[in-house]
């Protein structure tokens, strides 16, 4: 019987379905985003596959549905499924594996692909640690290569690793890396198969109804009743001179921005709202600052669906941005005339010593460094400003800890947080806030500084910051180094302790719960 199906699972969290892994600070119902939205880049694997007519691909979001269903629908379809592909974060790697093991020791036959972020980070350590993975793949510009994989596979053709840029594929010799290449933003989605084997939509929507609609039309006076990812560009400004922050654990690929034209732009947002969402949710990174041209032709391209419908009648855009960039009036503008509504700001609210240390700061190499990061600080005031008189709503984003934190720059750190998040909910601008405990992530330069330890000194070093003695950050790194599997919470506990060697880690998860109070006293939603 031939096999055609081939499902494309966005994995749980591990620590959700794996006894034994700690839930301290990362608790996912505190992320509404996990759960109120579709996965975009799975559907847009899937609604590229399903222009192969010899495929059936399957969409299955294991945030919304239960793993025993996920494995209960292999177990089912085993002599129908051609492949199952995994698409893997840090926070779900194990879980992603153990799906993938069920498909091997289900059938053998089913072909298993992993991708996303974790994967592209240790894409040679997960292949080696689980063998159940018989292909992956590396960085976002990869749906062109993936559906020529799957196309092979139906075939039964041999792989040409070679002709798969961004293949991840196995030799006698170890895991071995196509070089990926540029490919375009893929914009072809396919709405309708977010409910092919599992009713989505209707958790994705119950989720959004209860949590998300509510808080809009409290804020804005808007109905909205369905949100969903929309992808018209992907970058960010600080990948232009490969200066990322050091928490950042995106892969920049071949383009540090990649994005459609006006007109394109225009068509990925009609076809979200013709397809019932309202809430369109803007994936790219540094919207006003990274997107600037493209938002300025859009503007001057607006088509006619969107100059026929009545302001109120619009769907409510959300983005991402810098404090800097929604300072400049001009550019906050351009992103409310545009529908804009709420922008998601990592906050740039520490001391300056720990914004340069977490390298948030724009062209910091070239400049003072400490200087940057005071005025950057001083651009969140100017941000809520701007904001409020722009009609704009702000979701505040805030890290505690960096490399050499200590106690007197925690509680700096923690007292401009505070004034902030006071400042903005006096102003009305803060919808809601997110705060989270520093996560080393595979990919990100503080994993190299946990695994790395002469990295670490010398990171240190230059803005004379503690860590701990060499005894200490060897052992961490003999840990972290060449692993697979990185649960989240023990990372932080071990980035803690060798590189914020003042600091126990319970401070830092006190001062993250006493942000979160203080938020909440202040009337601002917590984690929507």
């Amino acid at each position: 019987m031939s096999r055609s199906e081939v499902l494309v699972i966005v994995p749980p969290n591990s620590n959700t379905v794996i006894d034994g892994r700690l839930l301290t600070v990362t608790r996912p119902e505190e992320h509404s985003d996990w759960s109120d939205f579709l996965c975009l880049g799975a559907l847009s694997l899937v609604s590229a596959l399903a222009q192969n007519p010899q495929i059936s691909p399957v969409y299955i979001d294991g945030t919304v549905i239960s793993l025993d269903e996920v494995l209960a629908y292999i177990t089912d379809h085993a002599e129908h499924i051609l492949a199952v592909c995994v698409g893997v974060l840090t926070a779900n790697f194990e879980a992603g594996v153990l799906i993938a093991q069920h498909a091997k020791i289900t059938d053998p036959r089913i072909a298993t692909v992993a991708g996303n972020d974790h994967f592209s980070s240790l894409w040679a350590e997960c292949m080696t640690a689980a063998s159940c993975l018989d292909f992956g793949f590396v960085g976002n510009e990869v749906v062109g290569p993936f559906t020529r994989l799957i196309a092979a596979l139906r075939a039964g053709k041999a792989v040409e690793p070679e002709e798969l840029p961004g293949l991840v594929y196995r030799t006698s010799e170890g895991p071995r890396l196509t070089p990926p290449l540029r490919e375009p933003v893929f914009t072809g989605f396919d709405y309708g198969h977010v409910d092919g084997a599992f009713q989505h939509t209707a958790l994705y929507t119950g989720n959004f109804q209860g949590r998300i609609a509510p808080r809009v039309h409290e804020l804005l006076g808007r109905k909205v009743t369905a949100g969903v990812p929309v992808e018209i560009g992907r970058g960010c400004v600080k990948f232009a001179g490969d200066d990322a922050c050091t928490f950042c654990s995106i892969h920049a690929g071949q383009l540090w921005r990649n994005q459609v034209g006006p007109h394109e732009a225009w068509a990925v947002l009609e076809a979200a709202f013709a397809a019932g969402y309202d809430y369109l949710y803007l994936t790219a990174d540094e919207l006003p600052m990274t997107f600037a041209k493209l938002l300025t032709a859009m503007d001057g391209a607006r088509p006619g669906w969107w100059s026929a419908l009545a302001e109120e009648e619009r769907p409510v855009l959300v983005g991402y941005g810098r404090a800097d960039g929604i300072a400049d009036p001009r550019r906050t503008a351009l992103l409310t005339g545009l529908g804009v509504r709420q922008i998601m700001i990592g906050m740039d609210a520490g001391a300056p010593l720990s914004l340069a240390a977490m390298n948030k700061p724009l062209g910091g190499r070239r400049r003072d460094v400490l200087a940057e990061a005071e005025t950057l600080y001083q651009l969140n005031s100017k941000a809520i400003t701007v904001a409020r008189e722009h009609g704009l709503l702000i979701r505040a984003g805030f890290v505690v800890g960096h490399i050499g934190m200590t106690r007197r720059l925690l509680d700096e750190n923690v007292e401009r947080i505070l004034a902030l998040i006071s400042e903005g909910a006096t102003t009305g601008v803060f919808s809601a806030v997110d705060v989270e405990v520093l996560s080393p992530q595979p990919g990100a330069r503080d994993f190299t500084y946990l695994t790395t330890p002469q990295a670490a000194r010398a990171a240190a070093a230059h803005l004379g910051l503690p860590i701990a003695d060499d005894p200490v950050l060897h052992e961490v790194a003999q840990r972290w180094s060449g692993q697979a599997i990185v649960p989240p919470e023990d990372a932080m506990r071990d980035y803690a302790r060798a590189l914020m060697p003042d600091l126990d880690f319970d401070e830092l998860a006190q001062a993250r719960t006493a942000i979160r109070q203080h938020a909440k006293a202040c009337g601002v939603v917590i984690g929507e």
